[in-house]
């Protein structure tokens, strides 16, 4: 009896301080018991074996480095993430050589982003992701689960973020300029939509994706039933270095196609800002009634580096076909040149993931430390967009420009753009953004002046955890 209510008693100890004890100092304390005869061999198996199944039952919540909270069950089977970020920008402008050379569009700070969310898995082979945006408005950036029963084969639907694109896919947090390029244009290149995606990696660096969405983007659900279709879209890409066991290196091959058909009339009005945030340059209308309306794009991605050096770089096209005149082309490209100037290795920010390989966080070799000045990570990079609508114009059949908000359809845009990293988790960013207006009429209309040409500086401080 004595030894029942022994048992029981250390039991209930090593329940109550599961989370500091280990399976090891766990052992070796009912080992010494049975040494010393306070236990038999089978009451130490039996206090072992009841051990075991507390702690099994036991969750545990973990601070990571650098923020962040988790909570993960005892089985190691479930968990849930809590993750946010918060942008904070100041924007510059100049522009000149119009009718008005001191026109300049708006200055000032903005909230860039503000997000909060959970990620996580449930019972072993249910994933979800829920995160809100809490910036300028209020809106679920993020909504979905994923049954994860087949790794080569996951399935998940729900509000995500579509395979289309390299520079997409790559978080807002790990972008090489504070905005990303022209290739982002919601009508060229699908981002964050309502859908479903069956998703893997059949081979080591390979993976695959093929997607059904509504088709016009985030937070819209099918408006018009009886006519909307649905967009399919394919993509697949490969890290050759990784395949090939090719050591501090990328070599990031991908592509994507789509298609819709029947769409929503309104869904052909596209638009353009500038890359530094500032005057929306081209805007499109429809030039009558159409009765049908298609869309296709396709999208290719190249990446390359090696050590501390990387070349981006992506061109995606999108052509509308509509029953009041011929096809139309929208298409965007991008080229972008980086440096680590304190050493460290892209590859080492790479991520193969089974939706598409991306870029990730970059981690300086030496935090910054304030003591002595020192330490952080610094990046240098160059970069060229182009956005060619020219298949638009003020008088095209079908899509036309839309010259009471914008009037041109071409702009060719420069960035030089420098990076802080103090830790992974902290981002001090510097854009320098020119473009210049093309096409048509070269210039566009603000304010009653004119400008051929937008100038801008952009700076973020960033946090996520």
């Amino acid at each position: 009896m004595k030894n029942k209510i022994l048992i029981g008693f250390i039991t209930s100890l090593m329940v109550s301080y599961s989370g500091a004890v280990n399976s090891d100092t766990t052992e070796d304390l009912i080992n010494a018991l049975i040494v010393k005869g306070v236990l038999t061999e089978q009451e130490g198996n039996l206090l072992a074996m009841q051990a075991k199944a507390e702690k099994k039952n036991n969750g545990k919540v973990k601070f990571k480095k650098g923020g962040g909270l988790s909570f993960e069950s005892g089985d190691g089977e479930s968990n849930l993430k809590i993750a946010g970020r918060i942008q904070l920008d100041y924007r510059d402008f100049d522009t000149g050589n119009g009718s008005d050379a001191n026109s300049k569009a708006s200055d000032g700070f903005d909230i860039r982003r503000a997000y909060l969310g959970v990620a996580g898995t449930a019972n072993k082979y249910y994933g979800y992701k829920f995160v809100g945006s809490f910036g300028s408005s209020t809106k679920l950036d993020e909504g979905y689960l994923e049954f994860k029963h087949i790794k080569k084969a996951k399935l998940r639907m729900g509000q995500f973020k579509m395979p289309m694109s390299l520079e997409e896919r790559t978080s807002s947090r790990f972008l090489n300029f504070t905005e990303r390029s022209y290739v982002n244009n919601a009508s060229i290149t699908a981002g964050k939509e309502v859908g479903m995606m069956i998703h893997g990696t059949p081979s080591k660096g390979i993976n695959y994706a093929f997607a059904i969405l509504n088709g016009y983007g985030q937070n819209i659900d099918m408006v018009d039933d009886r006519n909307d279709g649905l967009e399919w879209m394919i993509h697949v890409d490969t890290d050759l270095a990784k395949r090939n066991k090719w050591k501090d290196q990328i070599v990031h091959l991908g592509a994507s196609y789509s298609h819709q058909n029947d769409m929503l009339l309104t869904s052909t009005a596209s638009s353009q800002q500038t890359l530094g945030k500032g005057q929306e340059f081209f805007k499109t209308k429809l030039s009558g009634t159409a009765t049908d309306v298609s869309r296709s794009r396709y999208g290719l991605e190249l990446a390359l580096a090696k050590g501390n050096k990387k070349f981006q770089s992506e061109y995606a096209n999108a052509s509308w076909d509509t029953s009041l005149g011929g096809s139309q082309d929208i298409s965007a490209f991008y080229a972008d040149v980086g440096i680590l100037l304190t050493g460290e290795s892209y590859s080492k920010s790479y991520k193969s993931k089974s939706a598409g390989g991306k870029f990730d966080r970059i981690k300086p070799n030496r935090n910054f430390n304030q003591k002595t000045m020192s330490g952080g990570a610094w990046e240098l990079v160059a970069g060229y967009s182009k956005f060619d609508a020219s298949d638009i114009t003020s008088s095209t059949a079908g899509m036309q420009l839309n010259s009471s908000t914008a009037n041109t359809n071409e702009a060719d845009t420069y960035r030089l753009g420098l990076k802080f990293i103090p830790d992974p988790n902290t981002r001090i960013m510097l854009s320098y953004v020119n473009t210049d207006f093309d096409g048509e009429n070269k210039e566009i209309a603000v304010s009653g002046a004119t400008m051929d040409d937008e100038r801008a500086i952009n700076i973020r401080m960033q946090y996520d955890f």
